[in-house]
């Protein structure tokens, strides 16, 4: 059992470091302005089903292992570097693909302009797989995370009891904060799209978070070793 003091320290900690902005957030943002509350909400579950992955592997001592191997860790971080880069371009791509339909709007042609699909509760079974494998790959495939379940979560643990259960109740809390963050955070940016369907604003906001992944990937593929 984890100590009373040791989860009042924890918990507002692991709060804080499921709210800081990073490509979690970037694209849990990014889907539910562009696409819809449903859609970023399915983003949020599968990075919150990312947090179990990585909180199993730290259980299991994979993530020692992957931490002490130079090789492995780089093909993680090379790996999370690419999906994030992939991202980037595909939203830039979009956002380009838009400014041109834009354009020829402008131009008179008013039957070019890009529908802007509407808010909706309903989502479809492909979509929702989509978005969730979205949420669940930029989650897991983040090399940092592995360091931080490693290295944090043991802190607040007791060596006197089994680990397995504690890294499971320090996971759940995270994946729980996650969820109680990104699920609120998708419905509220979902609502808030409905005052910015402009074909020039999806398109402006495309190419933002186009150049934002493109940037964490560049950073990640960048960063030296632990």
């Amino acid at each position: 059992m984890i100590p009373l003091e040791s989860l009042l320290v924890f918990v507002p900690m692991a709060a804080l470091f499921v709210m800081l902005p990073g490509p979690d957030f970037a694209l849990i943002a990014k889907t539910s302005l562009i696409e819809g509350r449903s859609h970023g909400q399915a983003a949020a579950m599968g990075v919150a089903l990312g947090i179990g992955v990585h909180t199993t592997a730290a259980m299991l001592g994979i993530s020692a292992i992957i931490a002490h191997s130079v090789f492995l860790f780089s093909v993680l971080k090379y790996a999370g570097a690419c999906y994030l880069v992939c991202l980037g371009v595909r939203a830039l791509r979009y956002g380009a693909a838009s400014s041109a339909a834009v354009t020829r709007t402008v131009g008179g042609d008013s039957r070019s302009q890009p529908s802007v699909p509407e808010a909706t509760e309903q989502i479809s079974m492909r979509q929702w797989r989509k978005c969730f494998m979205q949420g669940f790959l930029t989650n897991v495939l983040n090399p940092k995370a592995v360091i931080i379940f490693l290295t944090i979560l043991p802190q607040f643990m007791d060596p006197a009891v089994p680990l397995g259960p504690q890294f499971l109740t320090l996971g759940g809390i995270i994946s729980g904060l996650c969820l109680l963050w990104y699920v609120p955070l998708a419905y509220v940016l979902g609502r808030v799209r409905r005052l910015f369907e402009s074909a020039r604003f999806q398109t402006w906001l495309q190419r933002c978070t186009g150049a934002i992944f493109i940037a964490f990937g560049l950073k990640l593929a960048t960063a030296h070793a632990r």
